[in-house]
């Protein structure tokens, strides 16, 4: 491969890699590979939304997550049942719930709360 210049795999980006790379680099830093790993699980949920609507699936069996607005398809990569599309988000909604209701002390598993340490 004299003479080429690799680029970094991620669609947006394609910067040249450095010269002294190793030959399995892809990506140019961390950002680009984080980036790309985004991309390609939109486009892959896209594509089981895409699926779903022709396939003649229910319009309800494509929902949109409550915390973050991102739409995908139930039953294909998530239960049936699924409310919220990332852990990410059943956390946030969970600490929201808790913020709502007041309540600032940490659960143990026997249910009893204890004192924060002052956040």
């Amino acid at each position: 491969m004299a003479g080429q210049v690799r680029r970094c795999a991620y669609v947006l980006c394609s910067k040249p890699l450095p010269a002294g790379a190793r030959s399995d680099k892809q990506f140019c830093d961390r950002t680009c590979k984080a980036a790309h790993r985004r991309w390609r699980r939109h486009q892959a949920e896209a594509f089981a939304i895409g699926l779903a609507f022709v396939w003649g699936e229910k319009p309800e069996q494509v929902v949109r997550c409550p915390v973050c607005g991102h739409r995908f398809a139930l039953g294909h990569g998530h239960r049936a049942d699924k409310l919220y599309d990332r852990d990410s988000c059943r956390q946030a909604a969970f600490r929201a719930r808790r913020r709502a209701e007041g309540v600032r002390e940490a659960v143990t598993r026997d249910n009893a709360p204890v004192p924060s340490t002052g956040r």
